[in-house]
């Protein structure tokens, strides 16, 4: 989720080995030109439907109409993005609560400030022909997964059982030639490539199962105190730009999407959205949630969570720390 970068210079050389488009670039040198707030956002991983919102407001203008100019830089496996915007690199970035409080509990001043996603897309997959159907036939297995995720305790410490885990690579040769695989994945983004590559996949959603991690935009304590007002605005273009890219024509978004990263294709991006739309991880009015805004009771849950399970030493973090601003109800 959202991970902000280094020197500019850094983001060119970057932007270059990930073969992103030139348009980057160009919107790079027109937020220098200007005069307007810049605000740089750094993605979790490389430009997809994950960041509709971003890009549906950015395409249509309406942070530039907010007098912002705002710059989107592409995240990918190698990006640590809370450490992109605690160095100062990025103004702004999309992770997931568990990082921010994670980051938090060894001292590094980071806060959540919006939501993304209410409910990260984070599954457990396995092919359909699999004797794993639900995460009561864990025990015992191996898992490829990060090693380090912090839903590996609250699983074992739910479950009351143990399994291994092989860490994950971020490539689907070992699922796709291995049967009974158990892989970590979105269930917005892998399934698809998966059955491209000709294996029909059943998704387990950790949310499903009581994992309370939500996807977030985040800043640094400083950043959000010095600048409240530039926060605020671009935080109230952003939550529209969700809700219009999730509710009306996203094309504007998928267009400078596809400029940013020239792999994606338009069957991709409308499957990608019909997931999230289907799920309703990004606002679910019938849980009373709407588009940009962070539960605290949620934030707070996942904190205790953490604690309980001995990701982070009790007390460490304070729940007023790690969730601020208007878009954290």
């Amino acid at each position: 989720m959202k991970f902000h970068l280094r020197t500019r210079v850094v983001v060119w050389v970057v932007c270059v080995l990930v073969g992103l488009g030139a348009g980057f670039f160009k919107r790079i040198q027109n937020a220098q030109a200007s005069g307007l707030p810049k605000v740089t956002v750094q993605l979790d991983w490389f430009p997809e439907p994950e960041h509709g919102g971003l890009y549906q407001a950015l395409a249509k203008g309406w942070f530039r109409e907010a007098g912002l100019d705002v710059v989107l830089i592409s995240g990918g496996g190698n990006v640590k993005v809370t450490q992109v915007v605690a160095t100062g690199r990025a103004d702004i970035g999309q992770s997931a609560t568990t990082q921010i409080i994670q980051a938090r509990a060894v001292g590094v001043p980071l806060t959540n400030v919006a939501a993304v996603f209410q409910r990260m897309p984070l599954c457990l997959m396995v092919h359909e022909t699999s004797n794993v159907k639900s995460y009561l036939d864990l025990a015992g297995r191996t898992i490829i997964a990060r090693p380090e995720a912090a839903w590996i305790p609250f699983l074992k410490a739910k479950l009351g059982k143990e399994f291994s885990i092989r860490p994950q690579t971020f490539g689907q040769g070992d699922f796709l030639h291995d049967p009974s695989a158990i892989q970590e994945g979105f269930f917005t983004a892998e399934p698809y490539f998966l059955a491209k590559a000709g294996a029909k996949v059943l998704c387990l959603p950790l949310s499903d199962f009581g994992y309370g991690s939500a996807a977030t935009l985040f800043t640094t304590d400083e950043w959000a105190r010095n600048n409240a007002s530039t926060l605020a605005s671009f935080l109230k273009v952003y939550a529209r730009g969700w809700e219009d890219y999730l509710t009306n024509d996203p094309a504007p978004a998928h267009a400078l999407m596809k400029v940013d990263n020239p792999k994606l294709d338009d069957d991709f991006l409308q499957w990608c959205r019909a997931q999230m739309i289907e799920a309703k991880i990004a606002a679910d009015a019938l849980r009373g949630e709407s588009y940009g805004v962070l539960s605290r009771l949620q934030v707070e849950a996942e904190l205790r969570s953490l604690e309980d399970t001995q990701v982070i030493p009790r007390g460490i973090v304070k729940p007023h720390e790690i969730a601020i601003g208007d878009w954290v109800k």
